[in-house]
């Protein structure tokens, strides 16, 4: 492998890097970007709009470009090309940019289809959540993450976040006041009222993604071979709580509703001896992840049964 692709492979495939987390954050700024103009420039194609056609025609071809160059760069650096071009992942860098390449040599009579198809790339914001948490899984064994800090004597062995599909589902806002604010910055022109509410409206996007990407990052079960904590993100701050498995008394998997049964998410809660009942939202395959702690708890409980010469039965058992 020569030094250039080396680099690539580096920069694209390796998530623990600066150079990674970089160029996510600015791939994600230009599907979100991307995505709102969207609406946009299907009201251009009904008449309005009209004179800012060019420049939301240079927003796409530069989107476009750029989704281009890593979709090659992530085939050449890959070690096995083929294999990553027809892997779940390198099809959603495909499917990014096909509409685009797909509607200059297929003419239909509603080319708004291939605009509409654009709406795919919310996916990519999918893979940079996975490619996220294998960062976030490496920080937390090596330096820490949120208020959680690994100590000497324990090994971790899970890391949660909340589901992708939430984290997609909490960007709508933000894409929608994007979306809007644009528009209103289109109408207004030279109006100040015009301009200062469309400057507002993409303040309060951008405080909003921020928001959701804080919360989808930092709201996190970890799991060691001792404890467990809960970390939940607020408006202001975040709380946790270290739970060890011998002060737990239950744990309840909650995936009650046709949503969350379907694309398999739902609540955890954990009860202890001293009363508190801690809560983690919209996990994925709680029931997975009630099984890990379970199977903690359990041995957690024999070795405390051992060394204190206590019957194990006497031991009140998670209840699930």
């Amino acid at each position: 492998m020569n030094r250039f692709r080396k680099t690539c492979f580096y920069c694209l495939h390796t998530p623990y890097t600066r150079t990674s987390k970089i160029i996510n954050g600015f791939i994600a700024f230009l599907i979100i970007v991307s995505l709102a103009v969207i609406p946009i420039y299907i009201l251009s194609g009904l008449g309005w709009f009209e004179e800012y056609k060019g420049f939301l025609d240079w927003i796409e071809k530069f989107t476009i470009t750029v989704f281009s160059i890593e979709y090659v760069l992530r085939v050449y650096s890959a070690p096995k090309p083929l294999h990553y071009m027809f892997s779940w992942w390198g099809l959603i860098d495909l499917v990014a940019i096909l509409p685009f390449y797909l509607s200059r040599v297929i003419p239909i009579a509603h080319p708004e289809v291939w605009m509409m198809l654009r709406f795919l790339r919310i996916l990519k914001l999918a893979k940079i959540n996975e490619i996220d948490h294998a960062r976030l899984s490496h920080d937390c064994k090596d330096t820490g993450h949120g208020h959680f800090i690994p100590l000497g004597h324990e090994h971790l062995e899970k890391v949660v976040q909340k589901h992708p599909l939430v984290f997609m589902l909490s960007v709508s806002l933000p894409l929608a006041l994007t979306s809007m604010g644009l528009a209103t910055l289109f109408i207004a022109k030279s109006n100040p009222m015009g301009i200062a509410i469309g400057i507002l409206l993409l303040a309060f996007a951008i405080v909003f993604f921020a928001k959701a990407w804080l919360d989808h990052m930092y709201d996190v079960i970890y799991i060691t071979d001792k404890r467990v904590m809960i970390q939940n993100r607020k408006l202001f701050g975040i709380t946790s709580n270290d739970i060890s498995y011998e002060s737990m008394t239950n744990i309840i998997p909650d995936n009650s509703g046709l949503l969350q049964w379907l694309i398999g998410f739902g609540n955890i809660e954990i009860q202890t001896a001293a009363g508190i009942s801690p809560v983690f939202q919209n996990a994925p395959k709680p029931d997975h992840v009630v099984r890990r702690i379970v199977t903690n708890r359990e041995q957690a409980l024999e070795k405390v049964s051992q060394s204190d010469n206590i019957n194990p039965q006497e031991i009140t058992k998670t209840k699930w």
